[in-house]
């Protein structure tokens, strides 16, 4: 008897350890709750604090979340911000500020997670214009005009730009790093002129002036060159251009920039339509302009236009002006320039025909920007030609790059004081009075 009552106990014993053991397996990887929900992501943005400057723009990351996402401003003057997030990247600009401001950002995602952004706006510096001043006793300076500084090959120049805060009093020791975009120049980093960089940093003095010097490379053809000052702090930049004229000793050399240039049409059989600008150094003033041909293009100086022209001054300019139309393959005009002495250089340009097989004709109302790419080479003056159909009139037309270009109708100008390089795209929109939009483009070769 005794014997039974202690196997049933013994039993009963068993039983209940297993039952614990079996409550302690649940919460170490046993059986699953049929009701349990996925977690949610914690919503992480990053980076939490940041500086922000007037006018360049910043990036705050949603890194996880549920979207879609918001953000929220605790100061839409100063930070405007567009509420609904567009994936998962916020782009701030900040406006003017005189002083640095505080700005707090709330992102949102739609669970209702928040997390603060923490951000202060700082004041842009105003960055003057950037002058290129040549040597005293240049020779090339009389081929300077208003909007273009001329020094000679292989002659040193000095640079300098104004920087300013947004009350207008001049910045000290501000950092300015100064680049090299295009050209054959460089910056000269000690007093003996034998260590050269393709960029320099410095700061700038009690008067906010930020100063170096540049040489440009020895018996280097006539040629456009780009020089930019960058605010290291807030991104701020400024480009210039200026020229360099071939010279020997000192003395400028007889030459003209560029020595050929194109236009390329877009579709098959068609050339492009527009003008480019040369510009003539050294020799004796006047200089006579002749082109063989006026099939593709039309010489232009001044209010004259014709197969011959001519440019009274060094550092004066004509124009090449292509009205586009039929063509086939390329076809090359010589221009001959002859200076006041006799003495002859020539340029070229090339009428390019396109590629591009035609498309279907669109229907009437369709608006069409033709060409839809337009490849030139973006010297200063330079004009491209777009034709403009179908839509309902008047149109709207409008570049991406207002600072370097100026529009008429379907003309497109490159400003006297642009800085496009080759690879440079900008982007055209037109609109009707039905708010129907198109698009082009002008590659610079």
């Amino acid at each position: 008897m005794v014997s039974t009552k202690s196997s049933i106990k013994s039993l009963v014993t068993v039983a209940l350890l297993s039952v614990l053991a079996l409550f302690a397996g649940c919460g170490g990887g046993g059986a699953q709750d049929p009701f349990a929900t996925t977690p949610v992501p914690a919503l992480v943005v990053s980076p939490g604090v940041l500086n922000v400057y007037s006018g360049t723009p910043a990036v705050v990351t949603i890194n996880s979340g549920v979207g879609p996402f918001q953000v929220f401003t605790s100061d839409a003057v100063v930070l405007p911000v567009t509420q609904a997030v567009s994936g998962a990247a916020i782009t701030l600009t900040a406006n003017q500020v005189d002083v640095e401001k505080n700005v707090n950002l709330t992102v949102r995602d739609s669970f209702g997670q928040a997390v603060a952004v923490s951000v202060t706006v700082k004041p842009s510096p105003l960055l003057g214009a950037l002058v290129v001043t040549p040597a005293n006793a240049s020779q090339c300076s009389s081929a300077s005009t208003t909007n273009n500084t001329a020094i000679c090959s292989g002659e040193t120049a000095a640079v300098s730009i104004l920087v300013k805060g947004a009350n207008t009093l001049p910045i000290a020791n501000r950092q300015i790093r100064f680049d090299v975009l295009q050209g054959p120049f460089n910056f000269v980093l000690d007093q003996a002129a034998v260590v050269l960089a393709k960029t320099q940093t410095v700061v700038t003095d009690q008067n906010g002036q930020a100063l170096v010097s540049l040489r440009s490379d020895a018996g280097v053809p006539s040629q456009v060159s780009l020089i930019r000052a960058t605010d290291t702090a807030s991104g701020n930049r400024v480009e210039k251009s200026f020229t360099i004229v071939q010279s020997t000793s000192g003395t400028p050399a007889y030459s003209v920039s560029p020595v050929k240039a194109s236009i390329t049409g877009y579709y098959v059989n068609t050339c492009g339509a527009g003008s480019t600008s040369y510009q003539i150094y050294g020799g004796t003033a006047p200089y006579t302009v002749f082109a063989n041909s006026i099939a593709n293009v039309v010489l232009e100086a001044g209010a004259t236009r014709g197969q011959t022209v001519v440019v009274s001054t060094s550092g004066g300019a004509f124009n090449a002006i292509t009205l586009g139309g039929s063509c086939a393959g390329t076809s090359t005009t010589l221009f001959t320039i002859t200076d006041a002495s006799g003495r002859v250089i020539t340029a070229t340009f090339d009428s390019i025909a396109g590629t591009v097989p035609l498309p279907t004709p669109p229907t009437p109302d369709t608006l069409i920007v033709t060409p839809p790419d337009a490849k030139i080479v973006c010297a200063p003056n330079s004009v491209v030609v777009f034709t403009i159909s179908g839509g309902t009139a008047p149109y709207v037309v409008a570049t991406d790059r207002p600072a370097g270009t100026t529009v008429s109708g379907g003309n497109v100008t490159l400003s006297a004081t642009s800085t496009f390089v080759a690879g440079d795209i900008i982007n055209i929109a037109v609109a009707d009075v039905k708010s129907k939009t198109a698009s082009a483009k002008i590659t610079c070769q």
